[in-house]
């Protein structure tokens, strides 16, 4: 999938279009996975994966989070 307007690429860009040096732009954009809602949704998922045991504890767990409108990291990436 294109990742063109992703946090990480986005910040990048707009880093490296007021004309600061190639590493400044990539720092910006390596700045951005350190956020829950970007990169840090990749530990989030596995955290949330091993949290449960069965598939009926994965099924209350989550249905419990969902009916508390919680994030389901892992899920509903736009693209």
């Amino acid at each position: 999938a294109e990742h063109e307007l992703n946090a990480s690429t986005f910040a990048a860009r707009i880093t490296a279009s007021t004309l600061a040096d190639f590493y400044s732009a990539i720092t910006s954009g390596i700045g951005t996975l350190r956020g829950p809602l970007h990169g840090g949704a990749n530990e989030e998922a596995m955290a949330l994966i091993e949290r449960f045991h069965t598939a009926d504890e994965a099924e209350a767990g989550l249905m419990d989070m969902l009916a508390r409108k919680q994030l389901v990291m892992g899920f509903g990436h736009p693209v």
